[in-house]
C-alpha cells in the first residue's frame, strides 16, 4: 500500500487544537500514513504535549525556531512516503479524505497532484466559506491569474514532484510562501480535483494572514509574480504578464475597499490600469452600475 507522509509544522500551538488536528490525521483509514510533527523550537517540546499518544506512525522532528516554512523544509527531509500532504496543528482532516485524494491522483495518471476543497471555519470549526477549484490538467497559468484558489492543506503531492519543486522559500517570504510553493508545484505537474471537502481550515486572530498588514500582502503577491516571471523570462511583456499584474492589483483594490481604505484601493486600481486600462475601466463602471442599482432598489422601498 502507498505511504502518505503528513508534515505538520508546529509553533506555540493551542494544546486542544493540536490534539484535535493530530487525532484527525491518525484517524485516516484505507491508506498507510506517517505523521511527522516538526517542533519549531517550542518550549516545552511538542512531544511532551502529545506524550499520551502511543502510535508508531507518529514521529517528531525538533528544530531551532526558524519559522513555519523552514519547519516544513525540515519535515520534507524526514519523509519516507511516496506522497506528501502538508497540514497545520490547528486544522482538521475530514475523515477518509487522504485515501480519496490518493485514489484520484492515481486514477488521473503518473505524477498528478490531487487537490480537494477546503472549508473555511471560525475558531469553533463552524463553516462559513467553501474554497473549491474547478480546474484540472495544466493549471499553472490559471492559478497565477487567480482564476481559482487551492490551499496547500488540501493537496496531495507526489514526492517525486516535490523533489523537482525544491524547498519552501523560507528566506524570501514571511507571507504567501504557500502561494509561491503551490505555484511551483503546478508548474511541475498536472492537477486533478476531488470534488469533496478534505480540510477544515480554522481561521483565528493569531494566524499569520489575519495578523499581517494588507500592504505586506501586496508586496508578497508582487514577489510571487516576480519569481514566476524570473523562472519564465520569455513570458515577460506578454498578455499573461499584463493580466497577472492587473488581476493582482484589482484583487488588492477590492480588499482595501472592503477595509475602508479608499486611497489605497484607488492606488491599486491605478497600478492595474497601467497593465490593462480598458479592463480596469470596465470593472469600475460595473461596480458603479451595481451601486446605482442598489440605491435605486432602496429608494423604491
Amino acid at each position: 500500500m502507498t505511504l502518505v507522509s503528513f508534515i505538520m509544522a508546529v509553533w506555540r500551538p493551542r494544546p486542544d487544537w493540536l490534539r484535535e488536528s493530530v487525532a484527525s490525521v491518525l484517524a485516516e483509514n484505507n491508506c498507510d500514513i506517517e505523521l511527522i510533527v516538526v517542533d519549531d523550537g517550542n518550549e516545552p517540546p511538542v512531544s511532551d504535549e502529545l506524550s499520551a499518544l502511543d502510535d508508531s506512525r507518529l514521529r517528531f522532528v525538533r528544530t531551532s525556531h526558524r519559522g513555519h516554512y523552514a519547519a516544513r523544509n525540515a519535515g520534507l527531509k524526514a519523509v519516507t512516503g511516496d506522497y506528501v500532504r502538508f497540514f497545520d496543528g490547528d486544522d482538521v482532516v475530514t475523515p477518509g479524505s487522504t485515501a480519496r485524494l490518493l485514489a484520484a491522483a492515481k486514477a488521473a495518471g503518473n505524477e498528478t497532484v490531487a487537490y480537494g476543497w477546503t472549508m473555511m471555519c471560525d475558531e469553533q470549526l463552524t463553516p462559513y466559506r467553501l474554497v473549491s477549484g474547478g480546474h484540472e490538467g495544466d493549471v499553472a497559468e490559471g492559478f497565477l491569474l487567480g482564476r481559482f484558489d487551492v490551499y496547500i492543506h488540501g493537496m496531495l503531492c507526489p514526492k517525486s514532484v516535490l523533489d523537482r519543486v525544491g524547498p519552501w522559500n523560507e528566506e524570501k517570504y514571511r507571507l504567501m510562501a504557500d502561494r509561491d510553493f503551490v505555484q511551483r508545484v503546478f508548474e511541475q505537474a498536472p492537477a486533478c480535483e476531488l470534488a469533496d471537502v478534505v480540510t477544515l481550515y480554522r481561521r483565528h486572530p493569531t494566524s499569520v494572514t489575519r495578523s499581517s498588514r494588507p500592504a505586506d500582502a501586496v508586496q508578497a503577491g508582487l514577489q510571487v509574480l516576480e519569481d514566476y516571471f524570473a523562472r519564465h523570462p520569455e513570458q515577460r511583456g506578454t498578455g499573461l504578464y499584463r493580466a497577472a499584474y492587473k488581476n493582482l492589483h484589482v484583487y488588492r483594490a477590492r480588499q482595501f475597499y472592503r477595509l475602508g481604505e479608499t486611497g489605497a484601493s484607488l492606488k491599486q486600481l491605478a497600478l492595474a490600469a497601467r497593465h490593462d486600462p480598458l479592463a480596469v475601466g470596465a470593472a469600475i463602471l460595473a461596480v458603479i452600475g451595481r451601486r446605482i442599482a442598489r440605491l435605486a432598489r432602496y429608494a423604491s422601498h
